[in-house]
């Protein structure tokens, strides 16, 4: 799979300023020629805007903790992005918009859900779990067997 660049650009969009003129702080991310935008949910006074810098100027109380909040969102599409390309599988920008606003759910069935919980749960045998207490007994079962659903109906019934 071939690596593509990222990246984030914070903005302005001017054509919004609420009552107080302030503009909220929009955000675009690019991967190759996918592009998707979202709100930072964060405003900022036109005036102290720096497009170049994509953060605020000054050191105004105001100006450090909305450029800390924009900070920690950069870091956060950036692990998301991590996080995407560490699966190896394609993924677009609006994939990556998904994974850092967790929207993104992972499709994962009940008995695999379950194999995790116990492995979670084998770690702490002997620590704070007694070892008897193992779910291990579940892994004989035919639980899909005797599951069987045919659109949301009990296979036997008609």
């Amino acid at each position: 799979m071939k690596t593509e660049k990222m990246k984030v650009l914070l903005y302005l969009k001017k054509s919004g300023k609420d009552k107080q003129g302030k503009a909220p702080i929009m955000g675009r991310i690019t991967l190759g020629r996918s592009i998707v935008q979202f709100s930072c949910k964060l405003s900022c006074d036109i005036d102290l805007w720096s497009p170049r810098e994509s953060r605020m100027r000054g050191k105004s109380r105001e100006a450090v903790e909305v450029n800390g909040k924009l900070d920690s969102l950069v870091l956060s599409i950036q692990s998301a992005y991590q996080t995407l390309l560490s699966k190896g599988q394609a993924f677009t920008a609006t994939d990556i918009k998904e994974q850092f606003q967790g929207s993104v759910q992972s499709r994962c069935m009940l008995i695999e859900r379950l194999d995790r919980l116990i492995r979670e749960k084998e770690e702490h045998v002997g620590i704070d779990i007694k070892k008897g207490s193992k779910y291990d007994g579940t892994e004989g079962h035919d639980v899909e067997g005797e599951f069987d659903h045919v659109d949301g109906r009990h296979a036997g019934v008609v």
